[in-house]
């Protein structure tokens, strides 16, 4: 009885073991990429992307020493503290806060060895621009690129079936292209030359320098400077904005 408790014992533990070197094996991304209505069915499965479709990704690594990270963000923005203001360059925040030049390689290998192009890398080594065929991303991602019917509006669009992974020790960020599901839309309203009147046509402003006292762009300058002008103590004077 006792030796086959123990056989069970040594059974389950084996299991746990297996499930954690898999799942230390195939990373889960820091952010989520599944769609809600992906998960919960209201988006109705209709087919799936072509193998050979070819499609472009952005893989994006997390920045290092966070905690670190934190803090500077914290000082520079203080108008208290002596690091107040003073910014970095792209190369020293990349060699303090940027990926490894060590895993950025890697992250290039994992793209090559798995039938993706390489089309643009980044200065902060956070970015890599890849192209390849839904075949390979499916493969190197563990997901399956589906196509769903939109819940709302009169269109379909494509998107993993499953949360990405990868089978490397390091962890992304973010992909950006895996998926269709929002459309960009233009925030300005064009209107209707058969509607519009001289009285709705006709801008409110009255202290601009511009044509009927609309704003220019040097009224936007006085403005800042004049309110860095009145924002002081009894030490020095501290710019509320520093694009003046």
């Amino acid at each position: 009885m006792i030796r086959r408790l123990s056989v069970f014992l040594l059974a389950i533990a084996a299991m746990v073991l297996g499930a954690t070197i898999v799942s230390q094996a195939q990373q889960t991304l820091l952010t989520r990429h599944t769609r809600e209505v992906v998960r919960n069915g209201q988006a109705p499965l209709v087919g799936h992307l072509p193998a050979t479709q070819s499609m472009r990704l952005v893989l994006t690594l997390p920045h290092r020493n966070q905690a670190e990270l934190q803090d500077f963000l914290k000082e520079v923005y203080d108008p208290y503290s002596a690091s107040y203001h003073k910014f970095l360059t792209v190369d020293e925040f990349t060699a303090r806060f940027g990926p490894s030049q060590e895993d950025y390689d890697s992250l290039i290998h994992f793209a090559k060895t798995n039938g993706l192009t390489v089309v643009k890398t980044s200065r902060n080594r956070m970015n890599l621009d890849v192209r390849g065929p839904v075949s390979s991303i499916e493969k190197a991602l563990h997901v399956t690129m589906a196509v769903y019917q939109h819940p709302t509006e009169s269109r379909t669009f494509f998107a993993p079936d499953r949360e990405p992974s990868t089978d490397t020790g390091m962890q992304l960020w973010a992909i950006g292209g895996l998926d269709t599901y929002s459309r960009p839309k233009p925030m300005y309203t064009r209107l209707d030359p058969n509607t519009v009147s001289a009285e709705n046509a006709r801008s409110n402003a009255t202290i601009g320098s511009g044509p009927s006292a609309s704003f220019l762009g040097s009224d936007m300058r006085a403005a800042l400077l004049r309110r860095w002008e009145c924002v002081s103590d009894s030490h020095r004077r501290r710019p509320v904005a520093w694009l003046v």
